[in-house]
């Protein structure tokens, strides 16, 4: 989410990525101030922002109302840090790692039912992913069943640490195992690259955050993304 190039805020940053400017975790105002809803609202206007980001959980819950009341998307997300031995094992001889171009079909599936994935802005979540290779080491994984690949995950790598990436399973495979196998490849990867701080992002409303405690991951914070109306 770092963005290619930012600007100063009175109330913390606006980031941009000009290359993918549809992807919205490269486009948003980074907010890190206390401000008055109607104030972000301005400024993400002024800057052409229609994300606002903001990682202070209790400045977030003290916006929320403000945006759902006015008809904003309000995401709620868990960062989640494997801190422990997992509860759950899972069969990691069906995971192989793989190009991300071969993820892009079964991605598509995925996403297809949801109201913002419009086929240019997933082009541009893709675009996204060749430039965040030119910043980072990444890796992508997957599941493959009858010649397809049905479960995914991917991994970018800096240093000591490490986050698991997009993890997902088509619909009609799922209940087998196959993402926590994902999942867990790509935690055994990071590890073997080095990585003691090994992390992932999930929806805190959702159910994926229940399976990740099971595979070794604790909360260690939270953070709100609030999205225009229109998006």
């Amino acid at each position: 989410m770092g963005g290619m190039r930012s600007e100063e805020s009175p109330f913390g940053r606006a980031v941009f990525t000009d290359e993918t400017p549809l992807r919205y975790d490269g486009n948003y105002l980074w907010v890190d101030r206390a401000a008055e809803p109607q104030e972000l609202v301005a400024e993400a206007r002024r800057l052409e922002r229609r994300m606002i980001f903001v990682p202070d959980s209790t400045l977030g819950d003290r916006l929320a109302p403000y945006f759902e009341q006015h008809g904003w998307r309000i995401d709620r997300h868990l960062l989640m840090a494997q801190l422990r031995e997992p509860e759950r094992s899972a069969d990691l001889s069906l995971v192989q790692e793989v190009e991300e171009e071969a993820l892009r079909g079964p991605r598509r599936v995925l996403l297809q039912n949801e109201p913002w994935a419009k086929p240019e802005v997933v082009d541009q979540i893709f675009d996204a992913k060749v430039l965040l290779a030119g910043r980072v080491e990444t890796h992508f994984f997957g599941v493959e069943v009858g010649g397809e690949i049905v479960s995914w995950s991917e991994l970018y790598l800096d240093r000591g640490d490490a986050q698991v990436e997009d993890v997902g399973t088509l619909e009609e495979h799922r209940g087998r195992g196959y993402a926590s196998a994902a999942v867990l490849a790509a935690a055994e990867r990071a590890r073997a690259g080095g990585a003691d701080f090994v992390f992932l992002v999930a929806d805190a409303e959702d159910w994926p955050k229940e399976l990740y405690r099971r595979l070794g991951f604790d909360e260690l914070g939270r953070y709100t993304k609030f999205f225009t109306p229109s998006t």
